[in-house]
């Protein structure tokens, strides 16, 4: 996910290379959908996300996911709504697109990135709303509480998906990366 990818995962992938100076890692920022496909044959380990109660891998953390819109500007209130969204394997597209279509408020898909840095700035600069995780909303970005202009959105989970085909010093790097993820998780 590209938001653990730039805010949690680099401060956590420098501590494993101090720790344990011998291991190459290699990272692939993506929709998890599809990285999880090419667990055990492309990765030793993926951090997906999921809806809430999924039991697959090792629970990290829950997340909210949330509406997120300029700080400067109510975009929820046009009509129809512009949204902001990833392609179409991504958990929170289905769901914004999901809770839209059953709220019945009239939408239309604005913009379609892969990259929620460019998403982010479409809505910063008041052009749309998107769906983000509640930790991880971006300055200049604010959260709009479901009601009148957005309906309520599903609670997610991330996990950790462990290769089963893993050596001996992946899944000892892997552990410790687990472990430091449910540290920052707990705010640690």
């Amino acid at each position: 996910m590209e938001d653990y990818g730039t805010r949690i995962l680099p401060s956590l992938l420098a501590d494993i290379a101090e720790r344990f100076p011998l291991v190459q890692v290699d990272m692939e920022i993506g929709l998890t959908a599809l990285l999880l496909k090419r667990l055990g044959s492309s990765f030793d380990a993926v951090i997906a996300m999921h809806p809430e109660g999924t039991t697959e891998g090792d629970l990290i953390c829950r997340e909210r996911a949330i509406w997120a819109a300029a700080s400067t500007r109510a975009v929820e209130e046009l009509d129809p709504l512009p949204v902001a969204l990833s392609y179409p394997d991504c958990l929170f597209r289905a769901w914004a697109i999901e809770a839209l279509d059953k709220a019945g408020r009239p939408w239309r898909l604005a913009y379609v990135s892969p990259s929620l840095a460019a998403t982010e700035a479409i809505v910063e600069q008041g052009l749309a709303i998107t769906v983000v995780k509640g930790s991880m909303l971006a300055p200049g970005l604010r959260g709009i509480n479901p009601g009148r202009y957005v309906p309520p959105l599903p609670g997610a989970e991330i996990r950790l998906h462990r290769a089963a085909t893993s050596s001996a010093s992946a899944a000892l790097v892997v552990d410790h990366l687990a472990h430091r993820l449910g540290q920052s998780a707990l705010g640690s």
